[in-house]
């Protein structure tokens, strides 16, 4: 009875069934008991969701543009059960739909990968299609754009122009190294500061329907508001969608976590998580600090005081109890030194105070060296800290 049962299953039914879904995640699951189609359908739309790739060919598309069809007139025709197709249609369609949310996603994310940065510059870099590169020398650059995109102004260089086809779906790419900062003002007003160590990709021209941008790294971003247009800050790991606000984004490939803290406005967070569904999303609000654990999928969000995470862009640094791990970590981003913590339970002993980025790497962290039972040691481009040696 239980295998006829089975037979008479939609791909619906096995998704939303806590046994057989768990069946079908751990490849578990008695195929002969399924209609072949149904089960097909099942796994495709977990794989889509689940793994964030493109896993169906133009065939399977057309099978299951044809699937939602079929149920939707079904449930014209049976009234009776006609919330039981709707609701089949509908997880057809959200399969469907993340699809090809996914394929217009993957372009950029695969653009961004596609780029080799080189860790020997010490220019900032603005890639322009047709593999241009325009170095900038200055350690705290502006560039920024005209409304059609077409027009682009760098600060103290020779204004730069590049062709805006709408057909094409091309990119530029700003590559800030270690001891730079750049800002951007997009062809929309949006303005974005880009700290060290950072990349930022954006498309020569945005959408008819909506902004995207992809950033590895740190930014602050201030995005001019457009209902019509929602704004989308992708990285590897996680999304931020917005309509006009103020926030930082901290995701450098080498941190174990991503940080969002939003100063003004609205965002949603898109992350995934270990669950059937394979992603969620959180809203936040002002004055909150959202930190997300790819490896874990775990986000937590907790009330802060956002100049801590964004004062960077004036040139300070605020700080409240911060390991001198981390504070070592952020100096040798921003001055493009390396700073090295000789005793490693030193690492987690924490200050805080105010340091003003505009002194060098040596005299703030001798400003922390007054505060804290520590040394340095300098020698080329290394600095070592490590507790202060006895005089006798």
């Amino acid at each position: 009875m239980k295998e006829d049962n089975n037979q008479n299953k939609r791909a619906e039914d096995i998704l939303i069934d806590d046994f057989l879904s768990e069946s079908l995640i751990n490849g578990k699951i008695q195929e002969d008991e399924f209609q072949k189609e149904e089960l097909f359908l099942a796994e495709r739309i977990h794989q889509t969701i689940c793994s964030g790739k493109v896993v169906f060919s133009e065939s399977e598309r057309i099978f299951l543009d044809q699937k939602i069809t079929d149920r939707i007139n079904r449930s014209k025709k049976n009234k009776t059960f006609a919330w039981i197709s709707s609701a089949a249609a509908l997880l057809v369609m959200v399969g469907v739909t993340v699809f090809f949310q996914l394929q217009h996603r993957s372009n950029i994310r695969d653009f961004a990968s596609s780029i080799l940065v080189k860790s020997d510059t010490n220019f900032t870099q603005l890639m322009l299609p047709g593999k241009k590169v325009i170095q900038i020398d200055a350690q705290e650059s502006k560039i920024a754009y005209s409304k059609s995109g077409k027009e682009i102004k760098i600060e103290d260089q020779k204004n730069e122009e590049q062709s805006v086809d709408a057909d094409v779906n091309s990119y530029n790419t700003v590559i800030v190294p270690y001891g730079k900062r750049t800002q951007i003002t997009l062809s929309d007003n949006s303005t974005i500061w880009l700290n060290s160590g950072s990349k930022l990709v954006y498309p020569v021209r945005f959408a008819d329907d909506e902004r995207e941008v992809y950033l590895d790294g740190e930014a602050m971003f201030e995005v001019a508001h457009d209902e019509d247009h929602p704004f989308h800050v992708l990285t590897n790991n996680m999304e931020v969608k917005v309509l006009g606000t103020i926030f930082d984004l901290c995701a450098y490939s080498d941190d174990s976590t991503i940080n969002t803290v939003l100063e003004k406005g609205s965002v949603e967070l898109t992350y995934k998580r270990y669950s059937f569904l394979g992603s969620t999303s959180e809203i936040m609000v002002p004055g909150m600090l959202a930190v997300y654990d790819p490896a874990n999928k775990i986000m937590v969000q907790k009330s802060v005081n956002t100049k801590d995470y964004t004062s960077w862009k004036d040139g300070y640094l605020v700080l409240e109890k911060k390991s001198l791990g981390g504070i070592v970590k952020k100096l040798s981003r921003y001055y493009n030194v390396t700073i090295e913590v000789e005793n490693p339970e030193l690492a987690d002993e924490t200050f805080s105070g105010y340091l003003d980025l505009r002194n060098s790497a040596v005299q703030v962290l001798a400003l922390i060296s007054e505060m804290m039972d520590i040394e340095l040691i300098e020698s080329d481009h290394l600095i070592k800290i490590r507790k202060k040696q006895s005089s006798s």
